[in-house]
C-alpha cells in the first residue's frame, strides 16, 4: 500500500474512473490518499496522481499509464538567477496567456504553472525539447527566440524519425 500527498478533493470525482483504469483500489483519507494494487500499477497510479496534482485533466493525465509518456517538473529557482520569480513566471505565461498556450503547440505538450515549478506532460522527445525551451525562456531568452528553437529541434526530430 502506497500513500500519496494529493488533495483527496481532486480525486473523489474520478475515482471510479481511476480504479477502473489504473487497476488499483483508493482509499480517501483527510489530506492524502492511499493506493494499493500491484507494484507496477501503484507506480503508473502515482505518476498519474502527480499529474492530477499540477491540475492536468485526468484523461491527460491518464497518458502517463503509456511507457512512451512522462511528467518532467522543473522548478525555476534552480534555474533562474532572479530574485522576482513572479517576472520569470510573468515570461513563462506572456501576455494573456500567449506564451505557454504557443509553447504547448509547438512542443505538443501540456505545460503547467504551479507556484515556482513547471510541469510538463507529452510524449518523452517532446518533453525533452520543451523542457530545453523553457529553460531559455526561464534564464531570459526573448520568446520569439524560444520559438524559432522548438521549431528547429521538432523539424530535427521528425527528420531523424524520417531516417533523413
Amino acid at each position: 500500500m502506497l500513500q500519496i500527498n494529493i488533495t483527496p478533493k481532486k480525486i473523489l470525482k474520478y475515482k471510479k474512473k481511476l480504479e477502473n483504469k489504473l487497476k488499483i483500489k483508493i482509499i480517501l483519507l483527510n489530506d492524502s490518499i492511499k493506493i494499493s494494487g500491484k507494484a507496477e500499477d501503484e507506480y503508473f497510479a502515482e505518476k498519474v496522481f502527480q499529474a492530477i496534482e499540477f491540475d492536468f485533466h485526468i484523461d491527460d493525465a491518464l497518458l502517463l499509464t503509456d511507457e512512451n509518456y512522462m511528467l518532467e517538473i522543473i522548478d525555476i529557482k534552480n534555474i533562474s538567477k532572479r530574485k522576482n520569480m513572479e517576472e520569470v513566471r510573468a515570461r513563462i505565461i506572456g501576455t494573456q496567456g500567449r506564451t505557454l498556450k504557443l509553447l504547448q503547440e509547438i512542443s505538443n505538450c501540456e505545460i503547467k504553472l504551479k507556484n515556482n515549478n513547471v510541469s510538463i506532460l507529452g510524449d518523452f522527445e517532446d518533453v525533452q525539447i520543451a523542457i530545453d525551451a523553457l529553460k531559455k525562456l526561464i534564464k531570459g531568452s526573448k520568446q520569439s527566440n524560444v520559438y524559432q528553437f522548438l521549431e528547429r529541434r521538432k523539424k530535427e526530430s521528425k527528420l531523424l524519425d524520417k531516417g533523413l
